[in-house]
């Protein structure tokens, strides 16, 4: 169970203004469950009645899909490095907003038998990753140590 708790209101919402900017669909919908979201290559659906701390930290996961396994690199690395790299990235953008994550992160990640090493190796596109949707958020509610 991902435990994501915190304000994520107004980053929610310019979150989703970033998807829809860059041509990706975005909706809800309860078909996927248990999932609580999807990416489908062009479009994101997450579980309705989730928590906004929760929709923020799932909707990252799946953008970060979009943005990092929606390509010809998709068939060059397994299901583990795909799923550890968007959970690294949905962990370290809710961090940067100040959402509590718990073990949630962890968890999933080795849920997947994604590892230290793999995290390691996966270092610099989940941190480039990171600061493309970070950059979604206005300056002045960014918290200024990820401004900086």
């Amino acid at each position: 169970m991902r435990e994501f708790s915190g304000e994520a209101g107004k980053h929610l919402a310019q979150l989703i203004q970033f998807v829809i900017g860059r041509g990706i669909q975005f909706g809800y919908s309860d078909k996927n469950a248990p999932a609580r979201g999807v990416s489908k290559g062009g479009s994101i659906e997450l579980l309705p009645d989730m928590s906004e701390a929760e929709q923020f930290a799932t909707l990252v996961h799946e953008v970060a899909h979009e943005l990092l396994h929606k390509s010809e690199r998709r068939s060059l690395i397994s299901k583990t490095v795909r799923e550890t790299e968007a959970e690294a990235v949905a962990f370290v953008v809710s961090k940067a907003i100040g959402l509590e994550t718990g073990s949630a992160s962890a968890d999933y990640i080795q849920l997947y038998h994604g590892d230290a090493k793999l995290l390691a190796e996966s270092l610099e596109i989940v941190q480039r990753t990171a600061a493309v949707i970070l950059g979604a958020f206005s300056p002045e509610e960014t918290p200024a140590s990820v401004a900086a």
